[in-house]
């Protein structure tokens, strides 16, 4: 067919040279605020609090594009798509800045910056009840081992007691035997239990602890197994681990590929994919589990991670087309990128705008309706003071409503700038909807509720949003010149480059 493209014309690839100057702005801009950001909480302790949510909710908006990144990498290779086969480098190069973003959490783990405890308060909450366990453990000690000789006394004596009293009777009935038979298993049941209890002064303080422990705060006690140090920390690495080895892995496979066009690596990618999708899936929801819904942690919702999922899908596939119009205004992928890739990146952008629409309202509607106390004070601080202003104005008019119209126009979709101009509203929508999630805890939270908003905070929300986009836009700078800027050489490139919708 005349006028088709043919992929073995762009087997060379295209190579992207980042202005130098640019790249040094970015690396400027990001490692000095984040500098200045972390030396201050360091020598202005009491501010760590207000901080420490500016600088998780710098870090969540920016790791959520990167996840979001990852997740159309995954669909792409697991659905087989070729439409996308010349963005998804692009796709590719997102994913692989999550170890990047990540690390960046570092300081919302590690306890010496004070943000940790200050974020999510049930760390110190349960340094507090343990310690009171721990203290009234140590003082019952003994009069719970003196209860116990004493019980197992009893026990014996009784037992004693109810052999004495069946040796007594000369000749017993059959059924006045079987009376005592009963009675006397029974007891001997109950000393062996009491003797078979661990009565070492460890065995004896763990238990006692436990006891005081659930009595201190309940709630705490019956999350014990998931809210520990130790098991948050395991999961950090869990995050870290399997988020960046699934984006390195892809990323290896699909630049191999460019080197000698073998389709294994193709084969490769889509099977292990599918694989890779519920790990993923189960990485990300813990990971706004244990970083978000654990603010509070006596709140839950089980819709948590589809939410949180819709809005890094939706913003990262506009971030994809931001990134994609730069590129193609400074000369690059203008003879492989189609208005027809617009189109479809639009599509989706609609679709997932939707969706996250869809599962906003359902949360919403779901904990409202059920009105169970629990689950409701999520919505109830949001519906205080200017904050229910806010929700209807951004989320509700702002992240849904307005770019639901706008792309249900077909022309706007094949229109790049106006495209581009819906997804940078959506960014701010997403950074909105983020901050939504974050700030409001802060002022309950540290000021046991006798505050909504933390005067001035809002200058350290600024600071670490600008450092962490300045260290942001440097990695990502960087990632689009290690590679080919698209699959050179995937067998599915020429459907690619003549896709049709």
């Amino acid at each position: 067919m005349a006028g088709l493209k043919d992929g073995d014309d762009f087997k060379d690839g295209e190579f992207f040279k980042a202005p130098s100057a640019l790249k040094f702005l970015c690396l400027l801009i990001g490692g000095g605020g984040t500098i200045l950001f972390l030396v201050m909480a360091l020598f202005w302790g009491e501010k760590a609090g207000e901080m420490g949510y500016s600088w998780l909710f710098a870090v969540v908006f920016f790791l959520s594009l990167t996840v979001g990144g990852l997740f159309w990498t995954l669909l792409h290779n697991a659905s087989n798509s070729g439409w996308g086969i010349v963005i998804r480098r692009l796709m590719e190069n997102l994913a692989s800045m999550i170890p990047f973003m990540l690390i960046l959490g570092l300081p919302l783990v590690l306890t010496m910056f004070g943000f940790r405890d200050k974020l999510w308060e049930w760390f110190p909450q349960r340094e507090a009840a343990l310690t009171e366990a721990r203290a009234k453990a140590e003082k019952s000690a003994p009069e719970y081992i003196q209860k116990h000789e004493k019980q197992l006394k009893e026990a014996k004596a009784a037992l004693a007691a109810e052999k004495s009293k069946l040796a007594s009777i000369t000749d017993p009935s059959p059924g006045h035997r079987a009376h005592f038979d009963r009675s006397i298993a029974g007891l001997q049941s109950r000393v062996e239990s009491i003797e078979s209890e661990d009565m070492s002064e460890e065995a004896v303080n763990d238990k006692l602890v436990e006891k005081y422990y659930r009595k201190a705060n309940a709630l705490l006690a019956v999350k014990e197994g998931f809210l520990n140090p130790a098991a948050w920390n395991i999961r950090y690495l869990f995050y870290l681990l399997v988020l960046t080895a699934i984006a390195w892995i892809l990323r290896s496979w699909s630049i191999k590929q460019d080197k000698d066009g073998d389709p294994k690596w193709l084969r490769l990618a889509r099977r292990w994919s599918c694989g890779f999708l519920p790990f993923f899936a189960t990485a990300w929801t813990f990971l706004v589990i244990d970083w978000l819904m654990a603010l509070d942690y006596t709140w839950f919702s089980t819709m948590w991670g589809v939410y949180l999922f819709a809005g890094c899908a939706l913003n990262s596939m506009g971030l994809l087309v931001i990134v994609l119009t730069l590129l193609r205004r400074a000369g690059y992928l203008k003879n492989v990128v189609t208005m027809e890739h617009y189109h479809l990146m639009g599509k989706l952008m609609l679709a997932f705008t939707i969706f996250w629409a869809y599962i906003a309202f359902s949360q919403f509607f779901l904990i409202w309706y059920a009105n169970i106390t629990e689950e409701t004070k999520f919505y109830l601080t949001r519906n205080s003071d200017f904050w229910n202003v806010y929700t209807i104005t951004f989320l509700v008019i702002g992240h849904f409503f307005i770019p639901f119209v706008v792309l249900l126009i077909q022309k706007v979709k094949k229109l790049p700038h106006v495209l581009s101009a819906v997804a940078v509203w959506n960014l701010v929508m997403h950074v909105l909807d983020i901050y939504w999630i974050i700030i409001p805890e802060r002022g309950p939270s540290l000021t046991n509720g006798e505050k909504m908003v933390m005067p001035g905070a809002i200058v350290f929300d600024i600071l670490a949003f600008i450092s962490v986009a300045g260290l942001f836009g440097y990695f990502l700078l960087r990632q689009l010149g290690t590679a080919s800027l698209f699959p050179c050489r995937d067998p599915r490139l020429d459907e690619s480059l003549n896709v049709v919708n």
